[in-house]
């Protein structure tokens, strides 16, 4: 209990902070802030790397990504496809469009847990939907593809398929055709990224 209670006076205090880095706009659309902490505590504004990976895989021209990095960042790796809206052009006129729609579902990420989290407090703040977070971010998405290890032998059936699943991935990526994790001719080139924070959330990115 007292857990719990640290943590949302933790989440209370970011989310001051964050109101207080709001533009200047018409408040009538903004979400109450009970209504935001609701929102804050469902983990349903989680995507995971896998369903993210799923969707590249799958070329999902419903899904767009959205790498709130800088254009240093992003030139030298992203995800296939991601659009970079650096974090402090998110307010930009510009991108109002990709951010306040419900056509699209927006999935935000940079390098770990926090800056795709305090991005995704400012746009639901001001009552802007289809925006969710790559749990984990790159580092996750990285780790997940290209640092695991092959299951045991006494592995669940789930654990095997998930395994098959993520070095499907990983070829899709590197155009291997085998299980070599260093293919000589890779499709995209994958680099570990340093984290945001040492002590950054685990549940965002």
């Amino acid at each position: 209990m007292k857990k719990r209670y640290i943590f949302l006076s933790a989440i209370a205090i970011i989310f001051g902070i964050i109101v207080a880095a709001l533009p200047e706009k018409d408040v009538k659309n903004e979400i109450q802030p009970e209504q935001m902490l609701q929102q804050i505590m469902d983990e349903s504004r989680f995507f995971s790397v896998d369903k993210v990976a799923e969707y590249i895989v799958e070329q999902n021209k419903y899904v767009l990504l959205i790498d709130i990095r800088t254009p240093e960042e992003y030139a030298e790796w992203t995800l296939p496809g991601a659009l970079n809206i650096p974090f402090d052009s998110i307010f930009s006129p510009n991108y109002e469009y990709i951010f306040n729609q419900d056509v699209y579902t927006n999935v935000i990420f940079s390098n770990g847990g926090i800056y795709s989290s305090q991005a995704w407090m400012l746009l639901t703040r001001l009552g802007y939907s289809n925006n969710y977070i790559m749990k984990g971010g790159l580092n996750e998405f990285v780790e997940t593809f290209f640092m695991t290890e092959e299951p045991k032998n006494t592995a669940s059936n789930e654990e095997i398929d998930l395994y098959q699943f993520r070095k499907g991935v990983r070829q899709y990526f590197t155009g291997s055709g085998g299980d070599d994790q260093d293919a000589s001719t890779p499709k995209t080139e994958i680099k570990v990224i340093k984290k945001e924070n040492k002590n950054e959330d685990s549940g965002g990115c």
